[in-house]
């Protein structure tokens, strides 16, 4: 796993958000179930990571590390419709954070010389 698996993670579910027709509860609901088993090494630092783990604590009363994808159902459908955007709205910043760390690894190593078009970024 690596930035790039965050990256790829964090894109396809919130691409599939945008257009899903749930309420906004639903659609958080959905997407900490599909990011919740992410690992410490998908976000570029500690400041993102935290960030995610309160979305996650947020969402299902756990810490990140917990990961409860049950709990997500119970606390979402709970929340106001203001909530719930806040924490979509945070999801969409830490896809932002994790999509310019992947950009910067992409092009650090296209300036090194890098063409490989499957897969820029090394996984550990």
């Amino acid at each position: 796993m690596g930035v790039d698996d965050g990256w790829e993670k964090f894109f396809i579910t919130l691409h599939f958000a945008v257009g899903s027709p749930g309420c906004l509860q639903e659609r958080l609901a959905e997407v900490v179930r599909s990011l919740c088993r992410l690992e410490r090494d998908s976000f570029p630092d500690g400041e993102t990571w935290d960030r995610f783990e309160q979305l996650v604590k947020a969402t299902t009363g756990l810490p990140a590390r917990n990961r409860s994808e049950e709990a997500v159902e119970a606390i979402t459908s709970q929340m106001t419709d203001e909530e719930a955007g806040h924490w979509l709205q945070e999801a969409f910043g830490i896809c932002n954070d994790v999509t310019m760390a992947y950009g910067a690894e992409v092009a650090r190593l296209v300036a090194g010389g890098w063409t490989n078009p499957v897969s820029p970024v090394k996984r550990t």
